[in-house]
């Protein structure tokens, strides 16, 4: 064994150490149990079962297929959902009420961001999604274009280039502003795997501090674990600046 105070190689059965002359007394039994606790784990990280059930700290890598009622259910509540509440707040301040448009473009870039970030927090499946979040701003702006042209008799696609780009840019923003959720999503929901992952393993932490003294891999995995949340926080900054300029051009512009 090493003793902890000075990590020199003793006698597992010194009761104090030769070299700096520390009582071993009331170390040893932690000392003994850290080491089965190690042993055990060895053993456990062994078995086929519990390789295959590790939590993934990936957010990005997709997970099983869930059951058609549970995709249903899914897809009606995160998907569905926001693209109706998108129509209403169309038709609520467009036509019931006659508001200016800066206040749909905000609307639109706010409705759809807390569906997708509770989505993301508890399921995996990043790229379908993605998809799924251009689609939803393709298929509302549709819709809005197809109230306006049944109230005010007028064709429900663009016309023209400005009109196709106009329509396209804002069905740009709202997919951008549901991207934005699902990336901030995904974040939190890995900071709250790896946090339950490092609490786990932090007697094996003691253990290694106790016997070795280096604290080398701990920094270094801390330091990959800072890097990793920056990175992330960087891309949900940009992807909802991305979202708010594409939703907000034409004002900023103007």
């Amino acid at each position: 064994m090493q003793c902890p105070y000075c990590t020199t190689e003793i006698s597992d059965n010194a009761l104090a150490c030769p070299h700096c002359a520390h009582d071993l007394y009331l170390f040893k039994p932690l000392l003994w149990k850290i080491e089965a606790l190690e042993a055990r784990v060895a053993e456990l990280e062994k078995v086929p079962q519990l390789n295959a059930t590790t939590v993934q700290a990936d957010p990005f890598e997709p997970a099983a297929a869930p059951a058609p009622s549970t995709t249903l259910a899914v897809w009606a509540t995160y998907w569905l959902a926001p693209l109706l509440i998108l129509l209403l707040a169309h038709f609520t301040i467009t036509v019931a009420y006659d508001l200016k448009t800066v206040y749909l473009r905000i609307a639109s870039l706010l409705i759809p961001f807390p569906f997708a970030f509770y989505l993301m927090r508890a399921r995996r499946h990043f790229g379908s999604w993605s998809a799924a979040a251009f689609a939803l701003g393709a298929v509302a702006a549709w819709g809005m274009s197809a109230v306006i042209a049944l109230v005010d008799g007028i064709p429900v696609l663009p016309q023209d280039a400005r009109e196709w780009r106009e329509f396209i840019e804002y069905a740009a923003s709202m997919g951008l502003a549901y991207l934005a959720g699902m990336i901030l999503g995904a974040h939190m929901r890995t900071r709250k795997e790896n946090a339950e992952r490092q609490a786990g393993e932090l007697t094996i932490q003691l253990a290694r501090l106790i016997t070795s003294g280096s604290q080398s891999a701990e920094k270094l995995n801390a330091t990959i674990g800072k890097l990793r949340e920056l990175s992330n926080s960087l891309t949900v900054a940009a992807t909802s600046a991305a979202a708010a300029y594409a939703g907000l051009k034409g004002f900023i512009d103007g």
